[in-house]
């Protein structure tokens, strides 16, 4: 590769991620500012708004509703909330993707990942990165046997997984935090761990 091209190449790979990182978190306070500053300026003059005090809102709204979600009386009527939303055919497929998509990356899932693993690929000539979704298998006992554990395999670059049902005997435990590992499936091992450790087995 030409030295000018490597260069251009080396720039675009840094700014992309900064000006997409940006872009969301400008859309993200355009869309509270918006929001929030209509709803003030409903209940209030318009004299008293002052340009950016619906983003500040915003971060005050989102503060106090995890503040509120730490109460348990609060977490059940969120969760009863929750559940009539996800009865309702078309929002419950947008609102759970969505849920679990920011969920799974903010490390809130680790109780559906309990363990990360390598999972031996058919032809036995290599390992694959996977996370154990169901070790107990009494509430799936009609299709997993007990010596089977489910395995979710997440796509590297992209949204979504396979989940596949396997024998215990065909997955090795590996000392890796969820986190560590969604972050070297997600770029493909480009990236490597948060903390640099090495992959053992």
């Amino acid at each position: 590769m030409k030295p000018v091209s490597k260069t251009f190449l080396k720039g675009l790979i840094a700014i992309i991620p900064i000006t997409l990182t940006l872009y969301l978190l400008f859309w993200l306070a355009g869309t509270a500012e918006l929001a929030l500053g209509n709803i003030f300026k409903f209940f209030f003059p318009d004299s008293w708004y002052i340009k950016g005090l619906g983003f500040v809102l915003g971060l005050v709204v989102v503060f106090f509703f995890g503040g509120f979600l730490e109460s348990q009386t609060f977490r059940k009527w969120f969760n009863n909330f929750e559940q009539l939303v996800v009865q309702i055919p078309v929002v419950k497929t947008i609102y759970t993707a969505i849920r679990d998509f920011i969920s799974l990356f903010s490390g809130q899932q680790k109780g559906k990942f309990k363990q990360v693993v390598l999972l031996k690929v058919p032809d036995g000539n290599g390992l694959q990165i996977g996370f154990i979704t169901v070790s107990d298998s009494e509430e799936f006992s009609n299709f997993i046997a007990k010596d089977q554990v489910a395995v979710f395999l997440p796509f590297s670059y992209q949204m979504g997984g396979n989940t596949v049902i396997v024998s215990r005997e065909n997955v090795v435990e590996i000392d890796m935090t969820v986190e560590d590992a969604l972050r070297f499936i997600a770029t493909a091992g480009v990236i490597g761990t948060a903390n640099g450790e090495k992959i053992t087995g």
